[in-house]
């Protein structure tokens, strides 16, 4: 495993492997995807692996290096924050959090291995894409208890609204992250998409899929740009074609998704139409972190979408 000098600490240890990986500032393209390039993912997934090392550390690891033993114990790891998230009401976010900081970590013993030789990190990142999924569905299942604003199925919920405007509000909503006013249905005056609001066809910047692009006014004026589904923006566009503008009073819109959220089970007070931007950030999170973002970068992504100028206004939607 080379013959440099090698810390006796897990957590020196830890430091070391992550010093491997640190690429604070550098433009993205530039260096590993691999790499931690923002100091606040490096503070948060640093304070997260350390968490890990401590658990190591009681287990009797006593070198960070051996990258199989380690996987052997991630998923007892895993294991237990995922229940004690569970038993504190907590969300699938957090979690998925701390697996992302694990799978920098498996990155950090990979690119250690091929400077130095060692063992590979492969099979850590097989038990964390293993647990991810499980607690993906056994923390999400939280969600009909309403632990969460967020809408469990907006597709079931879109699908239960007769009105075809109405529901392509919904859609709108739950698909961009826009408020209600952002949709045509603000709750003073008017503010309808027209085809001024249509910029066409592009490419998503988190997933890089073909997406339509539309411009929406929002609180306080913003103006913002959202990515839909080609299907979605192609059926604004005939609604826009055929009526001119979408547009609805914002207690229609409210009792039309209250009323579909009851049809499908998903009422709760306080829900509302809020719920939907709730569920595109947190379906949106998942998206960013699957398409190689760091948590970090994501919430900034997510923010920046949902129109909050602030990554850490993004965590009242993740809950």
């Amino acid at each position: 495993m080379g013959t440099q000098r090698w810390p006796k600490s897990l957590h020196s240890q830890g430091e070391a492997l992550l010093g491997g990986i640190r690429a604070i500032g550098q433009k993205k393209g530039a260096v590993d995807r691999r790499f931690i390039r923002g100091i606040g993912t490096w503070t948060v997934y640093r304070r997260d692996i350390h968490r890990f090392v401590e658990f190591l550390q009681r287990a009797g690891m006593r070198d960070l290096r051996q990258a199989q033993r380690v996987s052997g114990f991630v998923r007892t790891y895993i294991a237990g924050r995922g229940q004690t998230l569970r038993d504190a009401g907590g969300s699938f976010q957090t979690l998925e959090r701390e697996i992302s900081a694990l799978t920098k970590l498996s990155h950090a013993l990979d690119v250690y291995a091929e400077r130095h030789g060692g063992e590979s990190a492969a099979d850590i990142r097989t038990v964390l894409s293993e647990e991810k999924a499980q607690w993906r569905t056994e923390l999400a299942a939280r969600s009909g208890g309403y632990t969460t604003r967020a809408y469990p199925d907006p597709e079931g919920l879109y699908a239960a609204i007769p009105d075809g405007g109405l529901r392509l509000q919904a859609k709108l909503m739950g698909e961009t992250g826009c408020r209600a006013e952002g949709v045509g249905a603000p709750a003073r005056g008017s503010n309808p998409l027209t085809v001024a609001n249509l910029l066409g066809m592009g490419t998503d910047p988190v997933s890089g899929e073909a997406a339509g692009r539309i411009t929406v006014q929002e609180k306080g004026g913003k103006h913002t740009e959202h990515f839909l589904k080609p299907e979605t923006y192609r059926e604004l566009e005939a609604h826009i074609a055929e009526h001119g503008q979408l547009l609805s009073p914002y207690r229609t819109f409210l009792r039309a998704v209250e009323a579909a959220a009851r049809a499908t089970g998903q009422y709760a007070p306080g829900r509302g139409t809020h719920g939907l931007k709730h569920s595109f950030a947190q379906s949106r999170m998942h998206e960013a972190v699957e398409s190689g973002l760091s948590h970090e970068e994501a919430k900034q992504a997510v923010a920046a979408e949902i129109a909050h100028n602030r990554m850490d206004s993004v965590d009242v939607y993740l809950r």
